[in-house]
Parts: C-alpha cells; sequence; structure tokens
C-alpha cells in the first residue's frame, strides 16, 4: 500500500522502469513524484533530468496546456474507491494539465479554467515542478495511485501496466493507495 503521509514528511514514487516494467537503463529518463498531504490538499512534486532534445510547449510558464502528454512530462493519477480519478500532469517548461475521469478515459471535467500556481525551477540536473491540489479537485477515499513518465518518445512507469502498448488509464492495476490520515477538513451539515 502507498501511503500519502501528512506534511512534512513526503511519499516519493521513483519512476525507473518502462511502462511494461522492462528496465530502464537511461538515467535521464527516471523522473519522480513526491506526495504530500495537509489540511489544505495535496502537494504534487515532480522532477526529471534535462532531455537532450527537450519537448516543451510554446505557452507562458505555468498555463494550463491542453495534450501536455504530447511533451515532456511527469503524470500522477489518484483513484478514488468509487474509481473516479484525476489526472495531473506536469511539464518541462513548468505547463501544467488537470483532468478528472468517472472511468477509464471517460472524461469528466477538463477544468479548462483551473488556475494551478505552479513553483518551477530548472538547473544543471533537471527541472522539479511544485503544485498544491485543494481537496475539491482530488477523488475522495484515495483507493490508488501511480505516476509515469512521457519524454524522449519513451514512456515510464513507477508501477507497470499491461498492454501491447503504453496505455496509462488502467486505474484498476495501480498500486492501492491511502492518505496517512483523512487530511480532508470535515463537512458538516447546518444544525448538526
Amino acid at each position: 500500500m502507498l501511503t500519502i503521509p501528512r506534511a512534512p514528511a513526503r511519499l516519493a514514487l521513483d519512476i525507473r522502469r518502462y511502462w511494461n516494467g522492462a528496465p530502464c537503463p537511461d538515467a535521464r529518463l527516471h523522473g519522480r513524484v513526491e506526495l504530500t498531504a495537509d489540511a489544505e490538499g495535496l502537494s504534487l512534486t515532480a522532477s526529471l533530468p534535462h532531455q537532450p532534445a527537450p519537448r516543451i510547449p510554446r505557452a507562458p510558464r505555468g498555463t494550463r496546456v491542453a495534450d501536455l502528454w504530447k511533451h515532456d512530462v511527469v503524470e500522477c493519477f489518484l483513484v478514488g474507491a468509487g474509481g473516479r480519478y484525476l489526472e495531473v500532469e506536469l511539464g518541462a517548461g513548468g505547463h501544467f494539465l488537470v483532468l478528472s475521469f468517472t472511468a477509464p478515459r471517460e472524461l469528466a471535467d477538463a477544468h479548462e479554467a483551473l488556475v494551478l500556481p505552479i513553483d518551477f525551477a530548472s538547473d544543471s540536473r533537471g527541472w522539479r515542478s511544485r503544485a498544491r491540489l485543494g481537496w475539491e479537485l482530488v477523488p475522495p477515499r484515495l483507493a490508488a495511485l501511480n505516476a509515469f513518465v512521457i519524454a524522449s518518445g519513451s514512456h515510464l512507469a513507477c508501477t507497470p501496466v499491461p498492454g501491447p502498448e503504453p496505455d496509462f488509464h488502467q486505474p484498476a492495476r495501480f498500486p492501492r493507495g491511502a492518505l496517512e490520515v483523512e487530511s480532508r477538513p470535515s463537512r458538516t451539515r447546518p444544525g448538526r
């Protein structure tokens, strides 16, 4: 079970294998996602070394980019107990994409109006992008999660997924996940 702890502790998901589980010897493709929870929501940090021929969209840093997976990106999928899931993509140029699904590839919300402050940094080792997801975005009762890299034409996974080609939309195949302690603010009804 992968457990997202309360801040300041973090859950680290190292992404070092190809999507099908084969070892990836190229350390330039190895990414990482770190997750932590607090009363406000989840903090997600993605990092990846610089690629030899970076694929970065021509859009202002910090903006939402549709089809961000066509560029160098680190992704994290968060699955709720009912099968609904959230896909969060953070890109090599400081861009983001957040999508909600009711079931595999059944888009519920593209979050086109979402403003998501991105803390982006780049140095000689690579790039790092951090975003805070409010609890209203995160599927309730976290049940599973996984993380992926798409870079330089390669697809990597923290936990491999089956199939003849990369398909990250397989939430039933992801490792079980949970929050260390339910960090969401309790919702009480008026008069109770």
